[in-house]
């Protein structure tokens, strides 16, 4: 899992401008990208009309969002073990 991410994230600057996190994220429209961070999809700080957007934060969130198969009893029947 981390290794995609390092991958996805290897190269870009500690700090992210929008127009790098739209591409990170596939979206190709700056719009919804101002949206997710506007309402906390992902996380950054917004400092007057600036958004600081911290390539490291970025990962840990993209890292704690992972959905993780449960693992199943004997019946087939999900449990829901951590």
């Amino acid at each position: 899992m981390s290794d995609a991410l390092d991958r996805l994230f290897e190269g870009l600057p500690e700090r992210l401008t929008v127009d790098q996190l739209a591409h990170v994220l596939g979206l190709g429209d700056r719009t919804i990208t101002y949206r997710w961070l506007r309402d906390g999809i992902v996380p950054a700080i917004k400092l007057g009309k600036t958004w600081l957007i911290l390539r490291d934060d970025i990962k840990e969130h993209l890292r704690s969002q992972y959905n993780v198969p449960h693992s199943t009893d004997n019946d087939g029947a999900h449990t829901n073990e951590e």
